[in-house]
C-alpha cells in the first residue's frame, strides 16, 4: 500500500520549539488587559483644551453645545466639532443667554456681547465708566420682564433692552450676589457691610414686589422651578453657628413667602439640580449626596461619597446619578443610592456636567480641560 505524502514540510526541531513557544505567548492575556480597569461608561467623542474648567459645558435650545473659553465662547455641535469661536476682549463672567432668533449674548467684567448665530459680532452694551467690574459670585446675566438683559456688574444691576440700551440702573449695594428671572419678575441678591443680604423680586420697572432679608451670606444661588411657581435659594451664611447654618429655601417666587426649608449641618453646599423625576439633587460638605422632594423638602435618598469636587451632580432619564469628585466621577443608583461606580479622570470634575436632550448623554469637563460626551453602559 502506497504511503500518503505528508503536505507539511519537514522543519527543524528548534524551529519548531521557537513556534510553540511564540503561540503560548500569544495565548496569554496581555498584562495591560488584565490589570486595565474596563470603562464602566461609553465615550461617545471627546476634545482636549475645551473650555473654561469652572462653568459647565450649556446645551442651546437648538441642541448644541456652548462652552466659556479663556478669551470667548466656542460653538461646538452634537458630535463636538467646531461651529465657531467668538473671541471677547475680556474673558467671559456669565455663561450664554440664548435669543429667540438665535442669537447668543453673554457678558464680560465691562461689556454685554450678542454674537449672531454664525458667529458673527452683533450689538454691544458698553459699561459706564467707573465701574469696578463683575463682582458677583453668582450667576450676573438673566433675560426676563420684557425679555429685557439683567446684568449684575460693580455695584449695580443694569436693565437692558437688547439690541437698544439701558433702561434702568439700580443701585443698592456694596455687591450684588446672584440674579436670576422670570417673564414677571427678576430676582437679585445683594450683601451690605452690616447689614446683611436682600433678596428681592423686583418688577420690569425696577420696583420690588417683595424683599426679605437674610444674615450675610458667602455664597447664594437662585434657581427658579420647571413652572416658575417656586424660587429655590441655596444659602451659605458668611458666618455659620448654632443659628446661622447652611440652608435650603423654597420660596413663592411671587410673594417670597417660605413654602419650605431645610438646614444642613455641613458647611457648604453646591447649587442644586433639578432631575428628569422632579427631584432636587444636591451635594453638601463635599462628602454628601442628597435627592430632596422638590414640594415638601423631604429626604428623599442620601449617600455618603467621598472627595467630592462640590459642584451639583446631574441625573440621567434611566436613573443614574453623576456626582463629580476632586478625582473621578461617580455614578450612584437613583433607585438604592448604592454606588455603581467611579472612574478616574485627569484632575477630577470641577463643574456639573450637563445633561443631553436625548436623557442620556452626559458632557462633562475633567481637570485638563477635556470635554466628554459619555453615556452609562
Amino acid at each position: 500500500m502506497r504511503q500518503g505524502r505528508s503536505l507539511l514540510p519537514i522543519l527543524p526541531v528548534a524551529f519548531l520549539s521557537s513556534m510553540f513557544l511564540l503561540l503560548a505567548l500569544l495565548a496569554r492575556p496581555s498584562l495591560a488587559t488584565a490589570t486595565a480597569p474596563e470603562q464602566p461608561y461609553t465615550v461617545l467623542w471627546q476634545l482636549k483644551g475645551a473650555g473654561n474648567l469652572s462653568q459647565p459645558p450649556v446645551l442651546s435650545p437648538w441642541g448644541d453645545l456652548f462652552l466659556l473659553s479663556s478669551n470667548g465662547l466656542l460653538r461646538l455641535d452634537d458630535r463636538g466639532q467646531k461651529i465657531w469661536e467668538y473671541r471677547t476682549p475680556e474673558p467671559s463672567t456669565s455663561l450664554p443667554v440664548f435669543f429667540a432668533d438665535g442669537s447668543i449674548f453673554v457678558a464680560t467684567g465691562k461689556a454685554l456681547y450678542e454674537i449672531k448665530p454664525y458667529g458673527r459680532a452683533g450689538w454691544r452694551f458698553a459699561i459706564p465708566t467707573g465701574e469696578k467690574g463683575n463682582r458677583a459670585r453668582g450667576p450676573n446675566l438673566a433675560q426676563g420682564p420684557g425679555d429685557s438683559f439683567y446684568l449684575l456688574l460693580g455695584e449695580n444691576l443694569y436693565a437692558v433692552a437688547p439690541r437698544r440700551n439701558m433702561i434702568w440702573y439700580l443701585g443698592k449695594s456694596d455687591y450684588p450676589v446672584t440674579v436670576d428671572a422670570t417673564r414677571q419678575y427678576v430676582y437679585v441678591a445683594w450683601n451690605k457691610d452690616g447689614a446683611g443680604t436682600t433678596l428681592a423680586a423686583l418688577d420690569a420697572k425696577g420696583e420690588p414686589a417683595w424683599q426679605r432679608g437674610f444674615a450675610e451670606q458667602q455664597q447664594v444661588y437662585l434657581t427658579l422651578s420647571p413652572d416658575r411657581k417656586f424660587l429655590y435659594v441655596v444659602s451659605i451664611p458668611k458666618t455659620i453657628d448654632r443659628l446661622n447654618k447652611a440652608g435650603l429655601y423654597a420660596l413663592d417666587a411671587t410673594t417670597g413667602a417660605t413654602a419650605w426649608s431645610r438646614r444642613f449641618g455641613q458647611k457648604e453646599l453646591s447649587n442644586i439640580t433639578l432631575g428628569p423625576d422632579g427631584l432636587i439633587y444636591l451635594v453638601a460638605g463635599k462628602r454628601y449626596l442628597y435627592a430632596l422632594d422638590p414640594f415638601t423638602g423631604q429626604e428623599m435618598l442620601s449617600s455618603q461619597l467621598l472627595d467630592l469636587s462640590g459642584a451639583a451632580p446631574v441625573v440621567d432619564r434611566q436613573g443614574t446619578i453623576f456626582v463629580p469628585g476632586q478625582d473621578c466621577l461617580y455614578a450612584v443608583s437613583r433607585a438604592t443610592g448604592r454606588l455603581l461606580w467611579d472612574f478616574e479622570f485627569p484632575g477630577g470634575i470641577p463643574s456639573t456636567p450637563t445633561l443631553g436632550r436625548d436623557g442620556r448623554t452626559v458632557y462633562l469637563t475633567d481637570g485638563q480641560g477635556t470635554l466628554y460626551a459619555l453615556q452609562n453602559k
